[in-house]
């Protein structure tokens, strides 16, 4: 049986909860994740039949709370999924997508340089010549981005535009058939799709409500207008079964479309309940107390109770806060970096969080310098390492056997590789004489061409991908070859790196779709994962704030407290109350709320030769600084 007895009276309500929509508002630290799935094991345990959906944001997220049910339960169950809001988008393209004319196996553009070729198809397929389409492509990508997160139907004007020029509709509606007609996606484009999918098939929408009898969002305040969207038609009753997690002092994602009008739509859509958590068990009563003051200068947040702390601290523990004011960022990274090896604390158990990620450059950079370990994320939706990229796009055109985009991909990755060049005209026109197969011809150029150093590699495509599609085995072969080792110290640094987050993902993939899934299944998952490596336990973690959404660190060293640094020049200049200001609030709360043990802030008296007054948020939360 499920255990209920760690949980407080707040806490049991909400795992107990039944039908009906509510909101759950939970502070940070509050254990609203194992609130969530104590919830969803509940539901499965009660009653087999039912199944319940969890949306989430990131995939190790999504992964997390698996887990946990799975050990709930004891045994995996097909009753509840848990995966991130894309996932969803994707799994339900790959099933109905076909009523838009998407197939179940389509190829999920990751790269920009990939998607360039399709934008620059949609452009060319414009009647007439449009005047005022920017040259710079990268930038126009952007805005597409940005129109699929507002849920931009590619009728009339956008509501995220300052001005929506009038060949933005005809561009974008272009963009999406391109995409169609190539069995493509991107990444904005699953949520894009999947609901113009639910909207022109009742009966698709009417059969993916049916499947879910309960539905969760955990972090609903990072949801976009796209994703609430999304959600809307999943569960359109007013009275739907929807429990929603969320915290309106962490909105710290409104570049990306997140806004406080979630909010207001969610409680105009349900007839919602509300239950609040405001007991944090990270922070220190300390911290805590800096937090509500801080963000008690927000005007217009949702009526609720204050964050309390039932930390337990033991005797004689460190000051939980403490503040420092250094001459240069450089002086700010050396502090931190003597007070790590003063205090003798663990390299892994240490973040430092700054605004942005150039002052998260340099405080690494200086930290490298005096002898640290460090870690600093970078968002990576793709492999560097050209042995790992020939594996993939080979998968890519064993799928795609007629592809030209993907046999370029794989040309170039070739030639990376191993400075062998294989021309990918010649390739199509080899490809001619034997169906228009793409792989058959590239594996005989790599036989004929690259004698016995990669003739391996020709055998080993030919008996897996070409004969038999074994491409697990192709895999867990090539992973293993020691052929694709680089000698040199540095590239070999980075692909043992790249090479264990490969073998972390294949054995996470094939958890999570069973021993034999299909390979469009299996590259689908590959290409909804972060492919960045995980932090060394060894190394200091250097986050900016929105990368350190969900995570937590016994002691969190929090630079930049200068006023135009945090809060940034443009928050300054619109005042205390502006809409700006606000979200620096939010991004501050979140941050100062990572630690478990201590904090300390630091400033510099002046950033690239500006002088720099406090902060004025020290002041807001309670401190005094200089």
């Amino acid at each position: 049986m499920i255990g209920f007895s760690d949980l407080n009276e707040n806490q049991t309500v909400a795992v107990r909860w039944g039908d009906g929509p509510l909101l759950l508002l939970a502070g940070p630290g509050s254990g609203k994740t194992a609130v969530l799935t104590l919830r969803v094991a509940r539901l499965i345990q009660e009653d087999e039949d039912n199944a319940a959906l969890a949306l989430t944001f990131t995939n190790k997220a999504a992964a997390e709370m698996r887990q946990r049910v799975e050990r709930l339960l004891q045994r995996r169950t097909n009753r509840a999924r848990l995966c991130t809001f894309h996932k969803f988008a994707a799994d339900l393209l790959r099933q109905h997508g076909s009523h838009i004319g998407i197939r179940p196996n389509f190829d999920l553009l990751t790269q920009r340089e990939d998607r360039l070729v399709f934008l620059d198809e949609a452009i060319g397929n414009l009647p007439g010549s449009p005047h005022g389409i920017p040259t710079d492509r990268s930038n126009l990508l952007e805005t597409i981005d940005r129109l699929f997160a507002e849920g931009y139907s590619g009728q009339g004007r956008s509501t995220s535009l300052v001005r929506s020029p009038d060949w933005m509709p005809g561009l974008f509606r272009e963009y999406c058939d391109v995409l169609i007609r190539s069995n493509r996606c991107d990444y904005g484009g699953l949520l894009h799709f999947a609901t113009r999918l639910l909207r022109a098939n009742p009966s698709v929408a009417e059969l993916t409500q049916m499947t879910w009898d309960y539905v969760c969002v955990d972090e609903f305040q990072d949801t976009n207008k796209a994703q609430y969207e999304l959600l809307r038609l999943i569960t359109p009753d007013r009275k739907a079964n929807l429990f929603v997690v969320a915290d309106d002092d962490q909105i710290i994602y409104q570049w990306n479309g997140a806004s406080p009008k979630r909010f207001r739509e969610l409680k105009q859509d349900y007839d919602l309940q509300v239950c609040q958590l405001p007991e944090s068990y990270r922070c220190p009563p300390a911290i805590v107390c800096h937090a509500n003051s801080l963000i008690a200068h927000n005007p217009g947040r949702s009526s609720k109770q204050a964050l309390v702390s039932l930390k337990e601290m033991p005797p004689n523990s460190a000051t939980p806060v403490r503040f420092k004011a250094c001459d240069s960022i450089r002086d700010e990274a050396a502090f931190v970096g003597s007070e790590i090896r003063d205090w003798d604390l663990p390299p892994g158990d240490c973040a430092v969080l700054g605004r942005t990620n150039r002052l998260i450059r340099e405080a690494a950079g200086e930290l490298r310098s005096n002898g640290h370990e460090v870690y600093v994320h970078h968002p990576k939706s793709s492999f560097e390492t050209p042995a790992l990229q020939v594996v993939i796009e080979a998968l890519r055109l064993a799928k795609l056997r007629h592809d030209r985009v993907v046999l370029v991909s794989l040309c170039r990755a070739w030639q990376r590789l191993t400075s062998g060049t294989i021309e990918p005209h010649a390739i199509g026109g080899a490809a001619g004489l034997n169906g228009g197969d793409f792989l058959r011809a590239w594996v005989d150029a790599v036989a004929a061409g690259q004698g016995d150093k990669y003739g391996s590699w020709a055998d080993r495509i030919g008996s897996d991908l070409l004969d038999g599609l074994n491409f697990k085995r192709f895999i867990e072969r090539c992973l293993d070859d020691p052929l694709i080792v680089p000698t040199d110290p540095e590239s070999k640094a980075e692909f043992d790196e790249e090479l264990g987050t490969f073998k972390q993902m294949h054995e996470d993939i094939l958890m999570d779709l069973g021993p034999r899934p299909t390979l469009s299944n299996y590259l689908q998952q590959l290409d909804l994962m972060s492919k960045a490596p995980s932090p060394k336990g060894s190394e200091i973690q250097c986050l900016t704030i929105h990368g350190s959404k969900g995570l937590e660190f016994n002691h969190v060293f929090l630079i930049g407290m200068s006023q135009g640094v945090f809060p940034g020049y443009f928050a300054v200049k619109k005042g205390a109350t502006s809409a700006q200001m606000q979200e620096e609030r939010r991004n501050l709360f979140v941050a100062i709320t990572r630690t478990k043990c201590t904090l300390t802030l630091t400033r510099s008296r002046e950033y690239r030769d500006y002088p720099r007054e406090p902060s004025q948020f020290l002041a807001e939360m309670g401190l005094g600084a200089s």
